[in-house]
Protein backbone atom coordinates (compact mmCIF):
# COMPACT_ATOMS: atom_id res chain seq x y z
CA UNK A 1 0.00 0.00 0.00
CA UNK A 2 1.62 3.41 -1.17
CA UNK A 3 1.68 5.88 1.39
CA UNK A 4 1.37 3.72 4.20
CA UNK A 5 3.92 4.31 6.79
CA UNK A 6 5.69 0.46 7.92
CA UNK A 7 8.72 0.25 10.74
CA UNK A 8 10.16 -2.51 12.30
CA UNK A 9 10.54 -3.51 15.66
CA UNK A 10 13.71 -5.38 17.56
CA UNK A 11 13.20 -7.72 20.65
CA UNK A 12 16.33 -8.31 22.68
CA UNK A 13 16.78 -11.32 24.03
CA UNK A 14 16.83 -8.91 27.52
CA UNK A 15 13.00 -8.11 27.04
CA UNK A 16 13.95 -4.44 25.74
CA UNK A 17 12.14 -3.34 22.39
CA UNK A 18 13.80 -0.58 19.40
CA UNK A 19 11.67 0.80 17.00
CA UNK A 20 13.63 0.93 13.54
CA UNK A 21 12.22 2.52 10.21
CA UNK A 22 13.78 -0.27 8.35
CA UNK A 23 15.21 -4.18 8.25
CA UNK A 24 18.90 -2.42 7.14
CA UNK A 25 17.54 0.08 11.02
CA UNK A 26 16.66 -2.51 12.71
CA UNK A 27 19.87 -5.33 11.61
CA UNK A 28 21.38 -2.05 13.12
CA UNK A 29 20.32 -1.52 16.61
CA UNK A 30 21.04 -5.38 16.89
CA UNK A 31 24.61 -4.80 16.14
CA UNK A 32 25.17 -2.06 17.75
CA UNK A 33 23.76 -3.40 20.99
CA UNK A 34 26.03 -6.87 20.31
CA UNK A 35 28.86 -4.52 19.88
CA UNK A 36 28.30 -2.25 23.70
CA UNK A 37 27.21 -5.24 25.64
CA UNK A 38 29.01 -5.95 28.67
CA UNK A 39 30.39 -9.06 27.23
CA UNK A 40 30.10 -8.38 23.10
CA UNK A 41 31.87 -11.60 22.59
CA UNK A 42 29.02 -13.56 24.04
CA UNK A 43 26.34 -10.93 23.99
CA UNK A 44 23.47 -12.73 25.86
CA UNK A 45 22.05 -9.54 26.57
CA UNK A 46 21.35 -8.94 22.95
CA UNK A 47 21.13 -12.66 21.04
CA UNK A 48 18.94 -13.74 20.07
CA UNK A 49 17.29 -10.79 18.76
CA UNK A 50 14.01 -11.05 16.78
CA UNK A 51 12.78 -8.54 14.27
CA UNK A 52 9.15 -8.07 13.56
CA UNK A 53 7.47 -5.25 10.92
CA UNK A 54 5.15 -3.33 12.27
CA UNK A 55 2.19 -0.90 10.11
CA UNK A 56 -1.34 -0.92 8.99
CA UNK A 57 -0.70 -2.50 5.92
CA UNK A 58 0.11 -5.87 7.86
CA UNK A 59 -2.56 -8.45 9.07
CA UNK A 60 -2.40 -7.61 13.11
CA UNK A 61 -0.58 -5.12 12.98
CA UNK A 62 2.77 -7.65 13.08
CA UNK A 63 4.67 -9.88 11.37
CA UNK A 64 7.73 -11.74 11.73
CA UNK A 65 10.57 -11.33 9.75
CA UNK A 66 13.71 -13.13 11.48
CA UNK A 67 15.77 -14.30 14.75
CA UNK A 68 19.40 -13.11 14.74
CA UNK A 69 20.91 -15.90 16.93
CA UNK A 70 24.63 -14.83 16.56
CA UNK A 71 26.65 -11.71 15.85
CA UNK A 72 28.19 -13.78 12.74
CA UNK A 73 24.74 -13.20 10.96
CA UNK A 74 24.69 -9.99 10.97
CA UNK A 75 27.64 -9.76 8.30
CA UNK A 76 26.99 -12.87 6.60
CA UNK A 77 26.38 -12.71 2.81
CA UNK A 78 23.44 -14.25 0.92
CA UNK A 79 24.07 -16.30 -2.49
CA UNK A 80 21.47 -14.56 -5.26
Amino acid sequence: MPGVAESFEVKLANGETESADSLWGARHVVARRAAFDSDPLHPVNVLPAEIWKTGANVFGGRVYVETIRTAAELSAFEDP
